[in-house]
C-alpha cells in the first residue's frame, strides 16, 4: 500500500491538470489575438470612433447649466423666506406648464413627457458622515432633445426651462406681498366710524413697517423708469399717519360722528366700568406691596449680603435678590398697568361727552365719508407703489439668488467623449479576449476527454 501511494502523480503540478490547462488555454488566446492584431486593432478603432459618434451626437442634442443658489439660507437647505428648498421642483407640473407655453408647444407633449427630457442633479455629493449630509447650493440642469419639442434645440428649451424656473422660484419663495393686497370695504356702511379710522390706521402702519423693511435692505434702490424710492414711499406713509389719518380720527370725535349713537355710547360705558374696576384691582396691589416692602426690618440687608468669589478667586460681599426686591418690581408692574387704565378711562369718558352731546350735523357726517374715501384711495396708491417698486427689487434681487451658468469652452475631446469612448472600446474588447479564452478552455477540455 505504501509503494502504490508514493507511485500516485501529483495532478495539481503536471500539465494535465486544471491549471496547467487554463494557461494552455491563456496562450493559445493570446497567439489567436496576437496572429490578428492589426484586425483588432482595426475592429478597437471602429468601436471607438463608433462611440464618440454616439457620444457627440448625444452631446448635440443636449444642453446643461449650472443652477446655483447665492443666499444665506441655501446653504441650510432652504429658500429665501426660509422654507424647505427642492430642487426637483424644476420639473414640477406648474414650471412645466409654463415652459410649454414659452416654447409653443401647447397640444404637443404633456407636462410629464417634458419632465423626462429634464436631468437635475448636485455638483458634488460628499457624505460627512453617516448621519449629517453634504447640503449643494449648485446643480446640474440638463435638457435633453428626444425628438418631442419639434424645431426647438435643447438649448432654446433649457433657456426658456431657466426662466419658468426663476419665475416660479421668485413668486413662491420670494417675499410675501400678500399685505399689500390688504383690503378694505366700505367702512362706514359696515361699522363704525371709530373703528373705520383704526382700521386705516392699522393698514398704513403696515404699509410703512414694510417700505422700512425694504429701505433697510436698499436704501439707494429707485424704480429705472420713476425714479421712486423706499424712502419716498416711506414718508408718504409717514404723512398719511401723522397728518390725514389724524385729522380724521380728530373729527370724528370732537363731532361725535357715530351710525349708532347709542349702541356705541353704551359699549364705552361699559369699557369705562370694567377699567375702573381693573385700575381699582391694580392699584390694591400697589398698595399691598408697598405696605410688604415696609414691614422688612432694615436689618434683613445685612443677611443677603453673602461671601464670593470672583475670576481671580478674590472673595467680595455679593447682595444676592430679596423678597422685597421681588415686591418692589411687581409693585412697579401695578402701578404702570393702573396708569394704562387710567389713561383709557379718561379718553373714553371724554368719548361718551362727545356722543352724548347734540346730534351731530349730517354735512359733517358726509364730511367724514368723504374724508373716509379719500384716505382709502390715497393707501391703495400707496400700496399699489410699493408693489410696483417691489416687484422690481425683488426680481433683481432674484437674479442674484439663482444664476445659470453655461461652459461652452468644452473642446473636441470633450465633445466627443474621447477618453470615455476608449475605454469602452477596450473593454469590449476585453470581454471578447475572454470569451475566446473561454471557447478554447473548454474546446480543449472536450478533446481531452
Amino acid at each position: 500500500m505504501k509503494e502504490e501511494n508514493k507511485s500516485r502523480p501529483v495532478r495539481g503540478a503536471d500539465a494535465s491538470g486544471v491549471p496547467g490547462k487554463g494557461w494552455r488555454s491563456l496562450r493559445n488566446a493570446f497567439e489567436q489575438f496576437r496572429k490578428r492584431k492589426f484586425f483588432v486593432l482595426a475592429c478597437f478603432l471602429i468601436l471607438s470612433l463608433a462611440l464618440c459618434g454616439v457620444h457627440y451626437y448625444r452631446n448635440l442634442h443636449t444642453a446643461s447649466t449650472v443652477l446655483s443658489l447665492d443666499y444665506e439660507e441655501a446653504s441650510r437647505g432652504l429658500t429665501p423666506n426660509r422654507t424647505r428648498f427642492n430642487i426637483f421642483e424644476i420639473q414640477s407640473a406648474e414650471v412645466m406648464d409654463r415652459l410649454i407655453e414659452y416654447a409653443g408647444l401647447e397640444g404637443q407633449i404633456t407636462p410629464d413627457e417634458l419632465s423626462e427630457c429634464i436631468r437635475v442633479q448636485p455638483t458634488h455629493e460628499k457624505n460627512i458622515s453617516s448621519d449629517v449630509n453634504y447640503i449643494s447650493t449648485s446643480y446640474v440642469v440638463s435638457f435633453t432633445d428626444n425628438g418631442t419639442v419639434g424645431e426647438r434645440t435643447a438649448e432654446e428649451m433649457l433657456s426658456l426651462l431657466c426662466r419658468a424656473y426663476r419665475e416660479y422660484f421668485v413668486e413662491h419663495y420670494g417675499f410675501n406681498h400678500s399685505i399689500l393686497s390688504f383690503d378694505i370695504h366700505d367702512l362706514k356702511f359696515n361699522d363704525e366710524y371709530l373703528l373705520a379710522v383704526d382700521l386705516l390706521k392699522l393698514k398704513c402702519t403696515q404699509l410703512e413697517n414694510y417700505v422700512k423693511l425694504r429701505g433697510r435692505e436698499s436704501k439707494n434702490y429707485q424704480d429705472p423708469e420713476t425714479g421712486i424710492t423706499f424712502s419716498s414711499l416711506e414718508q408718504r406713509a409717514k404723512n398719511l399717519s401723522a397728518y390725514d389719518i389724524a385729522t380724521l380720527h380728530s373729527f370724528v370725535i370732537e363731532n361725535g360722528i357715530a351710525n349708532d349713537r347709542a349702541g356705541l355710547n353704551g359699549m364705552l360705558n361699559y369699557k369705562i366700568r370694567m377699567d375702573r374696576l381693573m385700575y381699582d384691582k391694580l392699584m390694591a396691589a400697589y398698595a399691598e406691596d408697598n405696605n410688604g416692602i415696609k414691614l422688612y426690618d432694615a436689618a434683613m440687608s445685612a443677611v443677603v449680603m453673602i461671601p464670593t468669589q470672583d475670576k481671580t478667586m478674590n472673595y467680595y460681599m455679593s447682595r444676592t435678590r430679596t423678597g422685597i426686591d421681588s415686591m418692589a418690581i411687581h409693585a412697579d408692574q401695578q402701578l404702570k398697568g393702573a396708569m394704562e387704565r387710567k389713561e383709557l378711562i379718561r379718553y373714553n369718558t371724554y368719548l361718551t361727552e362727545k356722543l352724548e352731546a347734540d346730534g351731530s350735523d349730517r354735512a359733517k357726517a358726509k364730511q367724514a365719508d368723504a374724508m373716509i374715501h379719500d384716505i382709502e384711495a390715497s393707501l391703495d396708491k400707496l400700496a399699489s407703489d410699493i408693489q410696483t417698486l417691489d416687484s422690481a427689487y425683488t426680481s433683481t434681487k432674484a437674479r442674484n439668488y439663482i444664476g445659470f451658468s453655461t461652459d461652452n469652452g468644452a473642446g473636441l475631446a470633450d465633445q466627443i467623449g474621447l477618453v470615455p469612448s476608449l475605454l469602452c472600446a477596450a473593454l469590449i474588447l476585453l470581454a471578447a479576449y475572454t470569451v475566446v479564452f473561454l471557447g478554447i478552455f473548454l474546446s480543449d477540455k472536450e478533446k481531452e476527454v
